[in-house]
């Protein structure tokens, strides 16, 4: 097996050129199971060209977002761009705007705006930015969780909602799973159930948020449980309070095992060497 990253072939290349109508050069994917094929185009101002890849009956990250959240990226794809101009206005990383273009054989195919820009890593500046961001992002309440293109469900819904999408899944044994309990959330929020420091960009004045597509309206406390597993030490944990105010974050308690149990049913950390019960209690 080559240990080369994965990358669109010259023919899927000519028939996206061809499709777009204008010439593309293939990136190579960060991970094996990325979920788009990537190309930059080749012009004056230059554009990112995203094809999915991956369906939800073939990627266990979107299957999962359309078990439990109702979204479904393919069937979706032309209204994930709208997403963006429903965020809060003036987010310290703004998200770069998603253009749909159609679909080739099927697949959705959008564009963005090409940044020559480092992607974040995880330390305690964008802790830091991240803090900023989130508080941003929390300050609205939303009238539910869900999809706002699939359908929203009142917050009392939750519990049994993430119990039967655990469940549903190999990803506890029953000892475990009848361990947990889903207390009624507090209220719900814009997240992005795969947040990871490469979806933002460092540039600009503050930087750029590049891959939100995933974004829902998620219970708060899930949000910040998924925000706690990137923290890494302690001084990025007082870097994010405090950009974020300590006054604004719910106690944790009796959510975090089971957000943490969604959120390894999702898979969206990858396989994981340690189990997410022995993660610290950052918050």
């Amino acid at each position: 097996m080559s240990d080369l990253p994965p990358m669109a072939d010259a023919e899927l290349t000519r028939r996206v050129s061809l499709y777009a109508g204008v010439a593309l050069t293939p990136l190579p994917l960060r991970f094996a199971d990325s979920a788009n094929w990537l190309w930059r185009s080749e012009e004056l101002s230059p554009k990112l060209y995203k094809l999915a890849r991956t369906d939800a009956d073939g990627d266990p990250f979107w299957r999962g977002m359309r078990e439990l959240f109702g979204v479904d990226r393919w069937r979706h794809a032309h209204e994930l761009p709208a997403l963006a101009g429903s965020l809060p206005q003036h987010l310290p990383l703004a998200p770069l705007p998603l253009t749909w273009l159609g679909r080739l054989q099927g697949a959705p195919l959008w564009s963005l705006p090409w940044r020559q820009a480092p992607a974040a890593r995880m330390d305690i500046a964008f802790a830091g930015q991240l803090g900023r961001q989130l508080r941003r992002l929390h300050r609205d309440s939303l009238p539910g969780w869900g999809h706002p293109a699939s359908g929203v469900y009142a917050l009392d819904a939750w519990p049994r909602a993430a119990r039967a999408f655990v469940a549903g899944h190999a990803a506890l044994d029953a000892v475990e799973l009848a361990s947990l309990s889903w207390p009624l959330p507090s209220r719900a929020v814009w997240s992005l159930p795969d947040l990871r420091p490469d979806q933002f960009l460092l540039g600009g004045l503050d930087g750029y948020w590049a891959d939100w597509e995933a974004l829902v309206w998620a219970p708060l406390e899930f949000d910040l449980c998924l925000l706690e597993l990137m923290l890494e030490n302690a001084a990025q944990r007082e870097a994010f309070v405090e950009a974020y105010g300590a006054e604004h974050l719910p106690s944790l308690d009796l959510h975090r095992a089971g957000m943490r149990a969604v959120i390894l049913t999702l898979g969206v950390l990858g396989p994981q060497s340690t189990p997410l019960r022995e993660y610290p209690h950052w918050l």
